[in-house]
């Protein structure tokens, strides 16, 4: 029953491409999957999957970085500089 109500609920955020007002589970899943830059830019998954990248190394997180990695695997890969 909780389920079924989460996908029913509208959070405040809306996609700022197309103005769809997402769900709170909607929500959920892009911050989930969302790479740290876009954490201001919310996006329904239609938009998600037309505008932005998914990381080419985890293929699990949508990246506005022009070579397709996410900073995730971005620190993974160079380390952290100290």
């Amino acid at each position: 029953m909780t389920r079924y109500d989460r996908l029913r609920t509208l959070s405040s955020a809306s996609c700022c491409m197309c103005d769809h007002r997402l769900s709170v589970q909607e929500l959920e899943e892009f911050c989930g999957r969302a790479d740290e830059p876009l954490c201001g830019e919310v996006h329904c998954r239609a938009c998600a999957e037309t505008h932005l990248l998914l990381c080419r190394e985890c293929s699990g997180r949508y990246t506005t970085d022009p070579d397709g990695i996410c900073g995730e695997c971005s620190m993974g890969m160079y380390g952290m500089v100290g």
